[in-house]
């Protein structure tokens, strides 16, 4: 039997016995090791599946969303497109207990990842610099959530006031320049992509639930999948 096949079976046997990063580790393996040129693509999309399975067991439950997108992406058909529209809120981010903490973590995805795109390093330092940070978000997060100016807007408007409120962070001179407001596009049909249309890619997802999801902060400080 081939090494990534026997990481798969690892990899399950680790995720019944209620270990899910050392699950990770084998289903991770597995998919770098398995020739993927010659494999259906349904082989990628369970190994993607049971990669965001092990992901949501270990709490980063925002990673397992895009793992489990990557996992609808190979597959039209199957158990991750299911699981996504279970588990996704209206920002493509994994739900929360209620409306109001999923506002709270987009606000943190778009602050946190304009915050690291002005970084040449594209990355969080220490654990001092994250707390810092953090902590500056919730200032003004709790300033916008107080205010009561979300109470009769929609998604993309609530989304929008996100990308427009601009928190000044620590060494940057020119807080404007980092201001945001893309705007998805069908060149095909020259028409804009709104947040429930297909995704351009071709996936058939959503486009708030594919290209057009707003990071959680678990991705933003471990890195995507």
């Amino acid at each position: 039997m081939q090494s990534w096949m026997v990481d798969i079976r690892r990899g399950h046997r680790a995720l019944h016995m209620h270990q899910p990063l050392r699950a990770l580790r084998h289903f991770e393996r597995a998919l770098l090791g398995a020739p993927t040129s010659r494999l259906p693509r349904d082989v990628p999309a369970t190994l993607f599946y049971y990669i965001a399975v092990s992901l949501r067991k270990a709490g980063m439950r925002n990673r397992a969303v895009g793992s489990w997108v990557e996992s609808a992406r190979l597959s039209k058909r199957g158990h991750a497109r299911r699981k996504l529209a279970r588990v996704t809120n209206e920002y493509g981010m994994a739900r929360q207990a209620t409306g109001e903490r999923d506002d709270e973590q987009a606000f943190y995805g778009v602050q946190l990842s304009r915050y690291i795109r002005s970084k040449k390093s594209h990355k969080l330092g220490t654990r001092a610099e994250i707390d810092m940070i953090v902590e500056l978000v919730e200032e003004y997060w709790n300033r916008i959530s107080s205010s009561g100016i979300m109470n009769d807007l929609d998604r993309e408007q609530r989304l929008a006031l996100f990308r427009d409120t601009v928190v000044v962070f620590p060494f940057l001179s020119v807080p404007e320049a980092l201001k945001t407001d893309d705007v998805a596009i069908d060149f095909c049909h020259g028409t804009r992509v709104g947040p429930d249309d297909r995704c351009v890619c071709g996936s058939g997802l959503p486009y708030r639930t594919c290209h057009g999801r707003t990071p959680g902060i678990d991705e933003i400080l471990t890195g995507k999948f």
